[in-house]
């Protein structure tokens, strides 16, 4: 009988290093609220804490230095035409992203969204006229997504609600 292992970190792609503390956060956010998980991976750097690596629900921040990080994430699980943000900006990571060698983060493949470190050296995150149009861009975007997926809902709801008055 295989050992079974018990710990936090037993994934395939991400591989905790000796002598490094890390913490495994749990949070949902869906496409409408990037921008706030885009500040909260803010706030965590500034506590020294740096996002290594993410999934769908989960979080593994490692313990650094003090720092401000720049972050900015996008959905890949949107991948319909109009809402892809890559078809959109399909050099994003390119043109504002840390190197990977420089960033683990950047490194992290994550299957529903993918969350790039900005290279603040690069670009000046609060005045870059191309990054404040891309975040505004990505916005909009997801928050028509929603909006589409809550009409798509209360359309079916209300369908169903029809047919049980009807029969």
């Amino acid at each position: 009988m295989a050992k079974k292992e018990n710990s936090a970190f037993h994934l395939k792609k991400f591989r905790p290093e000796n002598g490094k503390t890390y913490v495994r956060k749990t949070r949902l956010y869906p496409t409408f609220l990037y921008n706030q998980l885009d500040k909260w991976l803010k706030s965590m750097s500034r506590n020294g804490w740096h996002i290594v690596h993410c999934s769908t629900f989960f979080f593994w921040f490692e313990k650094g230095e003090t720092k401000t990080k720049e972050y900015f994430t996008y959905g890949l699980s949107t991948q319909e035409g109009k809402y892809n943000l890559l078809l959109r900006h399909p050099s994003l990571e390119k043109l504002y992203g840390l190197r990977k060698d420089k960033s683990k983060i950047n490194r992290n493949k994550a299957k529903s969204y993918q969350i790039v470190e900005i290279d603040q050296e690069k670009i000046d995150v609060e005045n870059d006229v191309g990054y404040r149009e891309l975040i505004d861009d990505r916005n909009r975007l997801y928050t028509r997504y929603l909006i589409r997926n809550i009409s798509i809902l209360s359309t079916i709801v209300s369908f169903l609600i029809a047919l049980l008055v009807f029969f």
